[in-house]
């Protein structure tokens, strides 16, 4: 049986251990292997620009200031006052669940309160309202209040 001499591989086995792991340079014909690009690329943030100066709004909230207003913000104007109205109305509901001494008639007011100041449809019927009762002269009379009170009386009503 014949035996594999280990001696002579020696030197060349740490040869091709040391090229391998970069330890002698590759010889001159050998091509190198490209780097690796980055594994996450961050793109470069985009350049804000400012926001030009706006003028101020009008105080007054009536149908100059509504003419002003941007549709979004006539939008977040109505979505606003109906969250108001039915959380108030959730409140005074939850609040005399609670009390039990209420009086009965002043319960019934209450009660006739809550009801009819509880948002029923989508604040973009409230919003369509308000316009169709500002395209009317008499509508442009009134304040912002106003006719959403009323565009929501006319909304609920139907």
């Amino acid at each position: 049986m014949s035996r594999f001499r280990v001696a002579p591989a020696l030197p060349v086995l740490a040869a091709a251990l040391a090229l391998a792991q970069g330890a002698l340079p590759a010889p001159a014909g050998a091509a190198q292997d490209p780097p690796e690009p980055p594994l996450i690329q961050e793109a470069p943030a985009p350049a804000r620009t400012p926001a030009p100066p706006q003028a101020p709004l009008r105080p007054a909230l009536d149908y100059a200031r509504w003419q002003e207003m941007s549709p979004r913000e006539r939008q977040t104007f109505v979505e606003g006052a109906v969250v108001a109205l039915g959380s108030l109305a959730v409140r005074l509901r939850s609040d005399l669940a609670l009390d039990g001494r209420v009086p009965p008639e002043t319960l019934a007011s209450v009660v006739r309160l809550v009801d009819a100041s509880y948002p029923t449809r989508a604040p973009l019927v409230y919003l369509k309202e308000m316009e169709s009762i500002y395209l009317t002269a008499e509508g442009q009379k009134l304040s912002m209040r106003d006719c959403f009170l009323q565009a929501f009386g006319r909304a609920n009503g139907r």
